[in-house]
């Protein structure tokens, strides 16, 4: 047998002694040990260890932890959908905020003649001062309910870390 041969069984002997090898590899590994006293004191050493190791007893989880995970993991889950839900909402908030923003100025120059003359009001008498701060409290209230889900998940996020 050349030392290729016997480096390549001694690195095969811990699988060996454990149990862990195919047919094909136990059968060459116990053919080299018939052949080898050095790998068969080895051999028998591992198995040994292997024998001691199984002897030790296995540690059990604590009781509820399987519990906990699950509903550690459930909550989790949970929370990541409500951001999920947040983030749509958001999302379509903005959308309307920023649809709301482009249309409305456009209605309020094309209407906005009818129905001051209907009141008789015009916008030389109401102003583009007094459009603007209509447009503009439209927009910021707009902006108040968008920043006002921002702030109520950013507390929730900071109440879960």
């Amino acid at each position: 047998m050349n030392t290729y041969e016997h480096d390549e069984i001694r690195d095969l002997l811990t699988l060996a002694a454990a149990g862990a090898l195919d047919a094909e590899e136990q059968k060459k590994v116990r053919d080299h040990l018939r052949l080898c006293a050095d790998c068969s004191a080895d051999f028998a050493a591992w198995s040994r260890l292997a024998g001691a190791l199984e002897e030790i007893p296995t540690p059990q989880a604590p009781v509820g932890l399987v519990e906990r995970t699950r509903r550690r993991l459930e909550a989790q889950a949970a929370i990541a959908a409500e951001r999920r839900q947040q983030r749509w909402l958001f999302f379509w908030l903005t959308v309307f905020a920023w649809g709301t923003t482009l249309l409305t100025w456009p209605l309020f120059q094309y209407f906005g003649d009818r129905v001051g003359g209907v009141v008789d009001l015009s916008w030389t008498h109401i102003g583009a001062t007094g459009a603007w701060i209509g447009y503009m409290l439209l927009v910021g209230t707009i902006g108040a309910l968008a920043a006002g889900f921002l702030g109520k998940r950013r507390m929730q996020e900071e109440q879960t870390i």
